[in-house]
């Protein structure tokens, strides 16, 4: 089993835990994790690049060396160039140049390789947190994002539906549904990441800026113009269901916008996983045992994850 660390942005910390959790889960449901500040071990037997090219709030990620005692004992990949990193998570002041100084004068005569700060190898990091120093290292993670041409100022932040469908445990392979899939935002991310999607809408401008945003990335469009009935006619086809509920003047309907999520969660299969976003105060009791997270945006402007 290897051990891999990830050290998250800050960014909605106990989302973004949990997002990374489920991640590793899917993939592998014996994996263990250890969580310590904004730093996460995981033991596993998936690589830490197929787990971080998933995940939205990772700031650094790699193979886990161990706890630093002594530096001589640890082995390093050689690479032709390289740099150090300290990431300190710690209340303690520390002279972060210095010290990698001391580790890269280490590590260069461990392994005859060459100092690069910018764009090296391989970046051998110092993770320091209260309790303990941690040893990893990294080589380049590159992978792209998908491209949006078409855009709404209300949109959902992609970053917010790249990690609800990362909690709905889901994997390359399985399928999602977005009932109310706007430009695609939730469509995008999954099929980014090897996910099946189908996108309904009840808006026709709405599926035709789907399709042609799921288009520029040459991915193949399945949006149906339809009401989010028609899940119960995809219910086989369809592993989970992850969407945005739409609110205010975004509803463009008479029915409230808990009515809309009361009547909405009333058809999606009870053994489905559902993931979805909604305006704070919106709750009903089908949701009671949902595990939620609150994102807050402005003032007036609270939204909820709820996962069922």
């Amino acid at each position: 089993m290897m051990q891999s660390f990830f050290v998250l942005s800050g960014d909605h910390q106990e989302l973004a835990r949990d997002e990374l959790l489920s991640i590793s889960k899917s993939y592998d449901v014996k994996s263990k994790h250890l969580v310590n500040s904004r730093l996460v071990i995981i033991t596993s037997s998936i690589p830490w690049k197929k787990i971080a090219k998933r995940a939205t709030f990772v700031k650094f990620a790699g193979n886990l060396l161990g706890v630093l005692d002594d530096i001589s004992e640890l082995e390093f990949p050689k690479s032709d160039t390289f740099a150090c990193r300290v990431v300190n998570l710690s209340s303690k002041k520390i002279d972060a140049l210095q010290i990698e100084r001391e580790i890269g004068t280490l590590v260069k005569k461990k392994t005859g390789s060459k100092v690069l700060l910018s764009n090296p190898s391989l970046t051998v990091y110092l993770i320091i947190t209260d309790s303990k120093s941690y040893l990893g290292y990294a080589d380049l993670l590159e992978y792209e994002r998908p491209t949006k041409p078409i855009k709404y100022p209300t949109e959902l932040d992609w970053k917010i539906g790249r990690c609800m469908i990362n909690l709905s445990l889901l994997k390359e392979g399985n399928a999602i549904c977005d009932p109310f899939c706007g430009t695609g935002t939730i469509l995008l991310e999954a099929e980014s990441m090897g996910i099946c999607s189908t996108g309904i809408d009840f808006d026709s401008k709405m599926c035709d800026i789907t399709r042609k945003n799921l288009e520029a990335n040459g991915y193949r469009p399945r949006v149906i113009n339809s009401t989010y009935d028609y899940i119960s006619k995809i219910k086989d086809e369809v592993d989970a269901v992850v969407t945005d509920l739409p609110y205010g003047t975004a509803s463009r309907s008479s029915t409230t916008p808990k009515k809309i999520i009361q009547d909405f969660v009333s058809i999606v299969p009870s053994e489905m996983s559902l993931v979805m976003v909604y305006k704070k105060g919106m709750d009903i009791d089908d949701l009671d045992k949902a595990k939620k997270y609150e994102i807050y945006r402005h003032k007036s402007l609270t939204r909820v994850i709820a996962i069922r």
